[in-house]
């Protein structure tokens, strides 16, 4: 797949999502034109610039999280590579089924800025850590609140079964991290076992490749040695359990900056909604009960709950249940003529200001041969490293068979 390719399948995914948001939209502002102008009469704009301020820091704490853990294992990784691949993460998690691409794409650039990938894997799963338990911290407390009756929200029955799930899957999800981290043996049996379906897809895939020329060099090279990513995969994982360990001995400060991080960047977020309330001059105070505490606490819950349901949807940027979902959750607070204004300025702020920065630094690399660049320059890079390896060996040598007939001479 070329960069052209690249970029159109982006551009695709990207218009789909912008549409889905633009009908939801249409079905929400439609014959209410009114109320729309109605709830925009008194925009206070200096708390929407707060708001977006804190819809920014969700990328800019996400990027130091990811510092933070990765300078344990590569101390050269500088903190704008680290903030870029955060916001280039949520620009693909926005544009792709199930945030399927946020994962790769951050590797992507961590990897051109000259992170190792397995180091880069390593501290990714690290971070992914860091977002599990926050999910099952959320939601055990919320399961908590609820049960005790000092958070009622509407959905019922259909916000229990978000809770459980969202504990089993997220407590599943650590415990998972935790063995295959802990345990080798395990993740290569999983691996093992992936590789014969897997490898049958990948030979398919490759054979596929060979109809391209400038991909032909690569996939005969693979088809030339089965077994070798299997194999490598394998070396990963040691790798991997070595640096879980090197985490154990000396990152256990980073890994707990990494867990503040993961509450600041999601707080922030969560308070963007608040201060729309007080940018639309819409009042702080629930009309009916939500949960005890200060309003913007009680926006935060909601919020924290609202997320668990985006986090689930299968479609990009979750457009259509956002909207739907915050419409009821935020229905204490935002009705009548506020409520179109509201969700597009929420959407807005805290998704989109955040996948625009992204998606600027996306089309940044894809736009131009850096990426090419950077692999070139490793590959010469490497060669560089094995010449200078074998000139040193070759020169060890020489300097042994001399000594060694130096030695010779010295007996005769």
């Amino acid at each position: 797949m070329n960069r052209a390719t690249l970029i159109r399948g982006i551009q695709l995914i990207v218009t789909l999502t912008l549409a889905s948001f633009a009908y939801v939209l249409y079905s929400e502002i439609h014959d209410k034109q009114a109320s729309l102008a109605a709830g925009l009469a008194h925009v206070r704009p200096g708390w929407l610039l707060v708001g977006a301020a804190l819809a920014l820091q969700e990328g800019v704490f996400g990027g130091l999280r990811i510092w933070v853990l990765g300078r344990v294992l590569w101390p050269g990784l500088r903190v704008r590579t680290a903030i870029t691949s955060e916001f280039v993460l949520m620009f693909c998690a926005g544009v792709t089924p199930g945030q399927a691409g946020a994962a790769p794409s951050q590797a992507a650039v961590l990897v051109h800025g000259g992170m190792r990938l397995v180091d880069m894997a390593t501290a990714s799963l690290l971070a992914a850590s860091c977002t599990v338990l926050f999910f099952l911290l959320s939601a055990v407390a919320i399961f908590a609140l609820r049960h005790g009756g000092m958070l009622v929200v509407q959905g019922g029955q259909q916000i229990e079964w978000l809770l459980l799930f969202t504990v089993v899957m997220f407590g599943a999800g650590l415990v998972a991290l935790i063995v295959a981290a802990a345990y080798p043996p395990l993740l290569k049996a999983i691996v093992r076992a992936l590789s014969v379906p897997l490898g049958k897809l990948l030979r398919a895939a490759l054979l596929g490749a060979r109809r391209v020329p400038q991909l032909r060099a690569r996939a005969d090279a693979a088809l030339a040695a089965p077994g070798s990513t299997t194999a490598r995969l394998l070396r990963s994982v040691d790798e991997f359990h070595h640096g879980f360990r090197i985490y154990m001995r000396r990152g256990k400060r980073a890994y707990a900056a990494a867990l503040l991080l993961t509450f600041g960047f999601f707080y922030s977020r969560f308070a963007v909604a608040y201060f729309i309330l007080l940018g639309l001059g819409i009042p702080t105070s629930p009309s009916t009960f939500v949960s005890v505490g200060p309003p913007i606490f009680q926006v935060i819950l909601v919020q924290t709950l609202l997320n668990f349901a985006l986090y689930m949807t299968p479609t990009p940027g979750a457009s259509g249940v956002a909207e739907l979902g915050s419409n009821a959750l935020m229905a204490p607070w935002v009705h009548g003529a506020f409520v179109v204004p509201y969700v597009v300025l929420w959407r807005v702020l805290a998704l989109f200001l955040c996948m625009f920065v992204g998606g600027v630094y996306v089309f940044r690399y894809l736009g131009a041969d850096v990426l090419e660049e950077r692999v070139k320059q490793t590959e010469a890079e490497k060669r560089a490293l094995e010449e200078a390896a074998r000139v040193a060996e070759a020169a060890r040598a020489a300097g042994g068979a001399e000594e060694a007939a130096d030695r010779r001479r010295g007996v005769g």
